[in-house]
């Protein structure tokens, strides 16, 4: 079987005529042909995709304060046809990131502990938005995002008078140092 492969590629290298370059050119030209076909099926194709998304956090509340919560990461499970997942996966792969506003996060507070969560079917719906290509979103995981919190004490103002400087002087007199010899 080997000395019969070696044989094959043996009078491929040898110079042939006219007619052998002429076949060689066709037969270039079909598997360009049936590569450029089996591509345009393949990329035809319906395939689900999972993104992974980095979340940060913006538009906290100002009384409250994050001490934690429960997820850095957004998978959203997406339906893609070909052509769109292969640009996804190979030219713009990466680490994508998503800002999540927490304005309408609801608040339970229970023994003065404070807890929040986020219901994620909405950030899906905004990140389909943000694509540019038709997709459907399947599945955001996880569903609910929860946070903990606590209250932030109100920083008082301190009022700068209006008076003129002469009324900032001092009320006492400047002390005089005597030398002790």
């Amino acid at each position: 079987m080997k000395s019969g492969f070696i044989d094959l590629i043996g009078k491929a290298r040898k110079n042939r005529g006219e007619k052998f370059r002429h076949q060689l050119y066709i037969f270039t030209v079909c598997l360009l042909l049936s590569v450029f076909i089996w591509s345009l099926v393949r990329l035809s194709r319906d395939y689900f995709y999972t993104v992974n998304y980095r979340i940060h956090y913006i538009n906290l509340p100002s009384n409250l304060r994050m001490t934690g919560y429960s997820d850095s990461i957004l998978k959203v499970s997406i339906k893609v046809q070909g052509f769109d997942y292969f640009t996804e996966e190979f030219i713009h792969a990466g680490n994508p990131k998503y800002t999540v506003s927490l304005r309408k996060i609801k608040i339970h507070s229970e023994d003065g502990n404070i807890s929040g969560y986020l219901l994620t079917n909405d950030i899906g719906k905004d990140i389909k938005t943000q694509m540019n290509f038709q997709t459907e979103i399947y599945m955001v995981f996880p569903d609910t995002l929860f946070f903990n919190l606590e209250r932030v004490a109100p920083r008082k103002i301190q009022r700068i008078s209006s008076r003129p400087a002469t009324g900032l002087q001092p009320k006492h007199d400047s002390l005089a140092l005597n030398k002790v010899r």
